[in-house]
């Protein structure tokens, strides 16, 4: 029967195959292999049904006509679990807060840097370190013997790390005509796979991370400014009050007509006109900006100050601490209302004391550091050779310290007293000046912790006395550092001459401490 366009109908099918007939390839299918690595014959049943091995072979080794440079789509993975050469997905994790601070662990960069590193040095998988395979100094050359026509069998390569499934199919004569007609071998894809896997592996499990670099592994210190001294603190105070006080005059200046424009001033363009409510906003915005400035360089002043109790004996912390909430109120109200009819008298006022009270603060510790100065001035015991007088040069020192007590008097060493106790020791006995030396030098000193807060000023019984010496020996170990050995009770007692000597000692040892410590200070 013919059909529309002049061609014959197939016949139709009579009716399904026998089931013994042997099956036949599809129509259009591909044309079956001319070789296969299988060793059973191809006429058996087993060739039309390719098996596992014979599948993998065919993926290695291309048919004759394909190309010798082509390599298998690479996988996704090497496994289901996701893990490529030892290396797996970084986790969410942080170094502890001990390890933090230690130099050593910060400098490791991080853990998924770390896994990274050591994947693609190869240090997880064994092929790093002593596990390396060796390799011959000599390289992987061609045997050009073996090119003789005349000589059938395979050619020999020179080395060791030669793929084993490229070496089971040398004596293929397929394979080696076509080894030869390509001019060069082929490397095995395996290897080809598995670096290309190496440089993706990375990438490929964490997109958002970028690989280390030479930065990665190397902790930089940050860099911390030295902090500011307090003479630089108080410079800074006295400029930022002094352009405070330069504002407010001009504002008062201003209000009641008076001020008169210096030739030097600045033209600013767009100038709002004068007593307008922009002009207002601006004159209070610069007003705010200089007050805010004064009262930061005070607070870091006052917290940073070397001697806080030479400022809290000029005026009380809280007192101080009153002025500046005040100041700090009155800014807030001045921008709450918008800067509305400028600043009001009252607030000028209110920010006028509070810059002239801080100014008779720096002003009354000059006055006190200069007396300081003067009274330093007058201390002999601080240079000068001594030898052969330093129980001299060390009651000096005492007298010094404590100028409101009694004149003390001489100190005649216990070897050279006539009786013991001297005078000198008997001023001593009862603990109560030893106290008060002890506060007095604290005073003088930068240092000001450890006075001793609590001690017996009646000493009309044996065991205040007793308890007053305590106090001062304690005193001395936990805020001098200075280790003293006294005979409490046979002091207080009278016991005899040797409590006497090693109460003297003390004395000796605790003067020569001390007045070391306020002369390291003093820059002597």
């Amino acid at each position: 029967m013919a059909t529309a366009d002049g061609g014959q109908q197939p016949p139709a099918r009579s009716g399904s195959p026998s089931p013994d007939a042997l099956a036949t390839p599809a129509i259009g299918a591909c044309p079956e292999l001319s070789r296969c690595l299988s060793t059973a014959s191809s006429g058996s049943a087993t060739t039309d049904v390719p098996s596992r091995d014979s599948s993998m072979s065919s993926d290695l080794n291309p048919p004759p006509g394909s190309r010798s440079h082509s390599r298998p789509p690479r996988p996704r993975s090497y496994d289901t679990k996701g893990r490529r050469r030892g290396y797996m997905r970084p986790q969410a994790t942080d170094f502890a807060a001990s390890a933090k601070s230690r130099e050593s662990v910060m400098s490791l960069g991080s853990i998924a840097h770390l896994q990274y590193y050591f994947a693609r040095t190869g240090l997880l998988d064994g092929k790093g370190g002593q596990l390396a395979r060796k390799k011959s100094s000599q390289p992987a050359t061609l045997d050009l013997s073996a090119l003789d026509a005349t000589n059938g069998s395979a050619p020999k390569i020179v080395g060791t790390d030669v793929d084993s499934s490229y070496a089971s199919t040398g004596s293929s004569p397929d394979f080696c005509a076509q080894s030869y007609s390509s001019g060069a071998l082929t490397e095995s894809p395996i290897d080809d796979m598995d670096e290309a896997y190496d440089d993706e592996s990375f990438a490929e499990s964490e997109p958002g991370m970028l690989p280390p670099t030479v930065s990665t592994y190397h902790h930089k210190e940050k860099f911390v400014p030295k902090p500011p001294t307090i003479s630089e603190l108080k410079a800074e105070l006295q400029t930022t009050l002094a352009d405070a006080a330069k504002a407010l005059r001009e504002v008062e200046e201003r209000k009641a007509g008076t001020y008169v424009e210096p030739p030097d001033a600045p033209q600013l363009p767009n100038m709002p006109d004068e007593n307008t409510q922009s002009w207002y906003e601006l004159q209070g915005m610069h007003v705010l900006d200089v007050a805010t400035l004064a009262i930061r360089a005070a607070k870091m002043y006052y917290t940073a100050h070397e001697i806080p109790d030479r400022l809290d004996s000029i005026k009380s912390e809280k007192q101080i601490r009153a002025d500046l909430l005040g100041v700090m109120e009155v800014l807030k109200q001045m921008a709450t209302r918008n800067f509305k009819g400028g600043m009001k008298d009252e607030e000028i006022r209110t920010i006028s004391g509070w810059i002239d009270s801080v100014f008779g603060i720096l002003k009354s510790e000059e006055e006190i550091e200069a007396a300081e100065k003067a009274e330093q001035a007058g201390w002999t015991w601080l240079d000068g050779d001594w030898t052969g007088r330093e129980m001299e040069r060390e009651r000096l020192f005492l007298a010094s310290m404590d100028r409101e007590a009694e004149t003390l008097p001489e100190w005649t060493p216990t070897s050279e007293a006539a009786e013991i106790p001297t005078p000198f020791l008997l001023s001593m006995q009862n603990g109560l000046r030893l106290v008060k030396l002890h506060n007095a030098v604290l005073k003088k000193s930068r240092r000001r912790f450890g006075a001793i807060p609590t001690f017996h000023t009646d000493t009309q019984k044996p065991y205040r006395c007793a308890d007053n010496l305590r106090y001062w020996v304690k005193a001395a170990e936990l805020r001098f550092e200075v280790m003293l050995s006294v005979d409490v009770m046979g002091v207080v007692n009278n016991s005899g001459p040797q409590a006497w000597r090693d109460f003297e000692a003390a004395i000796l040892k605790w003067c020569r401490h001390v007045r070391e410590e306020i002369a390291k200070e003093l820059g002597r």
